[in-house]
């Protein structure tokens, strides 16, 4: 079927975008006329702005973004990269960074690296193509974010990789004291004299603190400890995790550095029929989004989610209005909920490892 062009171009197809010359035409006015309008400039009366703002809602005119980055040199987009939107953590850092820019009419521009730093460096072009008026990055290690970071307001979130201290502002959580503290618990309070590690990639630095914070722990009581490291998903936990207990003996403690780490270990203990927490106590990290329901809640350490959101927003207003200023690193720290999984907390029924 055959449609007429509001424009008046007939053809199948799309519309073709309206254009200051097809509003001055509906609006019976110049197109200098319209340009002051739509600019908001003065010296147009009010019912001229309502009769030209009237024909370009019915056009369907959408300005030009290009036209406002050289007149503003502000593109109104805020970039973001995350390593994987499936990850519970990741996708609750983008929910509150969403929801605060929304309310100040920037948009986000997502990019999702999976890890990988090449991916990283093709989303740091884009972002630089769209001229992003600055960026929040978790990074994997592109080489081209440090030159990135001299040129535009720039924060890294939760992780770090070499270099990058000079140069950007930074928001990351002190993974190494909590860590440390869940592994005391496990020593101090439980008594367990043996424990174990499943731990995600030690390249990432947020992983790799908290495997030191274990390793603090160990050394302090003077106990027993069995790693399984480098772990990418949960199936690869669960396969670590299941050759790791098969040479230990209950009761013994786990330090699991993540949500996905935390799903391989539950699924490896239920595989074995060990009993959480009777068997074996278990303790983690953050556990958002991904940890199953059905099984017992986990005692764990909590990131401030929305507070590094508010931080590295805030970071990044100031770096854009004083772009000179010294670098600044903000250390949050972790809250530690103490629930079923190591026994602090007692539930109705107590329940296996979950599947």
């Amino acid at each position: 079927m055959r449609g007429s062009d509001p424009q008046g171009d007939e053809g199948a197809g799309f519309l073709r975008p309206a254009r200051l010359v097809d509003i001055a035409k509906a609006a019976g006015v110049s197109i200098k006329t319209v340009s002051r309008v739509l600019n908001d400039e003065p010296y147009v009366t009010e019912q001229m702005r309502t009769r030209v703002r009237a024909a370009a809602s019915e056009l369907g005119y959408i300005a030009d973004s290009r036209a406002r980055v050289l007149r503003t040199n502000r593109s109104g987009y805020l970039g973001l990269i995350i390593p994987d939107v499936r990850n519970g953590f990741f996708a609750g850092l983008t929910h509150h960074l969403e929801r605060r820019l929304s309310s100040t009419g920037q948009a986000l521009l997502l990019g999702i690296s999976d890890e990988l730093p090449e991916k990283e460096e093709r989303y740091l072009r884009l972002m630089r193509q769209q001229r992003v008026d600055g960026l929040i990055v978790l990074p994997t290690g592109a080489p081209g974010l440090t030159d990135l970071a001299r040129r535009i307001p720039v924060v890294v979130l939760d992780r770090t990789t070499e270099g990058l201290a000079e140069v950007a502002d930074q928001v990351l959580v002190s993974n190494r004291e909590a860590a440390r503290t869940l592994t005391e618990h496990l020593i101090g309070h439980h008594r367990l004299q043996r424990l174990a590690l499943v731990s995600g990639e030690p390249a990432i630095s947020s992983v790799h603190d908290r495997q030191l914070g274990f390793a603090d722990a160990v050394a302090a009581a003077g106990v027993e400890s069995a790693v399984s490291l480098g772990h990418g998903s949960q199936d690869e936990a669960a396969a670590g995790a299941l050759q790791l207990f098969r040479t230990l003996t209950p009761p013994f403690g786990v330090l699991a550095t993540g949500n996905r780490m935390m799903s391989g270990v539950m699924t490896a203990l239920s595989r074995l029929g060990l009993r959480v927490p009777r068997d074996v106590a278990v303790v983690t990290f953050d556990a958002i989004g991904e940890h199953s329901s059905v099984g017992p809640s986990p005692t764990k350490a909590v990131l401030p989610v929305p507070t590094m959101a508010a931080r590295a927003l805030q970071l990044l207003i100031e770096r854009t209005n004083d772009p000179g200023r010294p670098v600044r690193h903000v250390v949050l720290d972790c809250d530690i909920e103490y629930g079923v999984t190591c026994g602090c907390a007692e539930q109705d029924l107590e329940l296996p490892a979950a599947r």
